[in-house]
């Protein structure tokens, strides 16, 4: 067997599982979103600094500078479905179906630009406190230097792998 058909028999597997499996984390992550577990509240855990909880003043002064409510609402929702749409995608090219390619190329441009707006809807009503704060300044790097990053490896991984001509060809030949 050649190395190139063996190539190409394996990594629809290894991708489409990565992408259901992270599409199914994330929908957890969502589904508590939309349930009230603020991304702040977890971010605080990151920074090695502060009392390890958040004080009672910090999150009031955090609540005054949140975001309005709807907006966290429909970031919850749409991190939901880009979690439904990864795990659907990922089913897809665990079938060889060629419609899972667009789809995960759409779903990694969508993403980030999601993840880049709802940071910015997240962290520019409170830059003043950023700067007045030690450790919402810790949250707010923790979330630049260490969630961001998180989240933008698998779209970025995709869009630069789906868009390599042996990968193109090979989604060709499932027809």
């Amino acid at each position: 067997m050649s190395e190139d058909i063996q190539y190409s028999a394996t990594w629809p597997t290894t991708v489409g599982a990565c992408c259901i499996i992270v599409g199914g984390l994330s929908l957890f992550g969502g589904c508590l979103a939309f349930t009230g577990m603020a991304e702040i509240e977890q971010l605080h855990t990151a920074i090695p600094f502060g009392n390890g909880e958040l004080s009672e003043e910090l999150l009031e002064q955090l609540d005054a500078t949140s975001p309005p409510q709807w907006i966290a609402s429909l970031a919850s929702t749409l991190h939901i479905v880009f979690s439904i749409i990864l795990v659907v995608a990922g089913m897809a090219l665990l079938q060889r179906s060629p419609r899972g390619r667009p789809i995960l190329l759409i779903w990694s441009l969508l993403y980030i630009l999601f993840t880049f707006g709802a940071a910015v809807a997240n962290w520019i009503p409170r830059m003043d406190l950023v700067k007045q704060n030690s450790e919402v300044e810790g949250m707010f790097l923790a979330q630049i230097v260490i969630s961001m990053p998180m989240y933008l490896v698998l779209p970025v991984f995709l869009l630069i792998y789906l868009n390599r001509k042996q990968t193109r060809n090979e989604v060709a030949s499932w027809r």
